[in-house]
């Protein structure tokens, strides 16, 4: 890619401020939306997708905003890709697998979300399978190659990491919850956390891997 035409440093950070805002502000006002019907909210009984299953408006923001940050998260993938190529001679085969698994995770985001759990509980398990197993997958793709190279600070891997014990924690959860050994809120924590810690890893990755300086490290090397 030409950097003379575009650079990746500013259109990393430009999109990751982006979404970045869009998922804080969806999540925000659709459940600024849902409370007042619903005053007993808690991000330890309350379902993000309970929020998207709510019909009025707080159905209307939440799978509005999620369905229009879905392919940004998907381009923030390519980026990332992009990035760790130039400060390192990533193999294809590790550029491919990241981005064969963003594209399932995605697929996932739009399944739970274009089809509540009301509407077919069988594709929105589906969707959340390949959403929260698809982004551990990817996240320990990506935090164990940056954990390789030795100018990326140490806290990158360490969000990715931090997501995978995130989602792995609800995925269990959810299942134990399937075979009734949980009860019903026993996973929403995790829910919560696993969005927090992504968009945690979103804005730090966003800051770091979007500095303009790290260019001339990178042509130094």
């Amino acid at each position: 890619m030409d950097t003379n035409f575009i650079s990746l440093p500013k259109t990393f950070r430009m999109i990751g401020a982006c979404t970045f805002i869009l998922a804080i502000l969806t999540v925000l006002l659709s459940a600024l939306a849902y409370y007042p019907t619903n005053p007993g909210f808690s991000i330890f009984s309350t379902y993000l997708s309970d929020i998207g299953d709510t019909p009025g408006w707080p159905q209307i923001l939440f799978n509005s905003g999620t369905l229009l940050a879905a392919p940004l998260r998907y381009i923030i993938v390519v980026l990332v890709v992009l990035r760790i190529r130039s400060f390192s001679d990533s193999r294809k085969s590790f550029e491919t697998a990241v981005l064969m698994i963003g594209a399932i995770s995605t697929i996932g985001t739009v399944l739970m979300t274009a089809v509540p759990f009301s509407t077919s509980p069988a594709i929105h398990k589906t969707g959340i399978g390949l959403y929260f197993l698809g982004v551990v997958f990817l996240q320990i793709s990506i935090g164990i190659k940056e954990l390789s190279i030795k100018h990326l600070p140490r806290s990158l891997p360490i969000w990715s990491f931090a997501i995978v014990t995130c989602c792995l924690l609800f995925f269990i959860l959810m299942i134990l919850l399937e075979i009734g050994n949980v009860g019903r809120n026993a996973p929403v924590f995790w829910e919560w956390m696993c969005f927090f810690t992504s968009m945690g890893w979103l804005l730090w990755h966003s800051i770091i891997l979007g500095k303009d300086k790290n260019s001339e490290k990178e042509r130094s090397d």
